[in-house]
């Protein structure tokens, strides 16, 4: 029996880790907004939440989770979970 592991799989673990990256931190903003354009690519979020997170990349300190709610954009269910 072989074990076989799934890219995929691996890639979206690795861009949800960098779309969640801790807010504050020096490039964090840069690296949710590719995570967050890898993630659009495949379907998973919508045009308008690419859009808050693509104005929130020169923002280190800027969520942009807080900012979709505070302009009533829709988050994906378990868009903190089900990636």
């Amino acid at each position: 029996m072989s074990f076989q592991i799934d890219p995929i799989s691996i890639k979206n673990k690795e861009q949800k880790t960098f779309l969640f990256s801790e807010i504050g931190i020096s490039g964090s903003g840069f690296e949710r907004y590719a995570a967050a354009m890898y993630f659009y690519k495949h379907g998973k979020i919508s045009a308008e939440m690419l859009e808050i997170y693509r104005r929130c990349c020169k923002f280190d300190k800027e969520d942009p989770i807080h900012v979709a709610q505070f302009e009533g954009i829709k988050i994906i269910p378990n868009l903190s979970q089900g990636l």
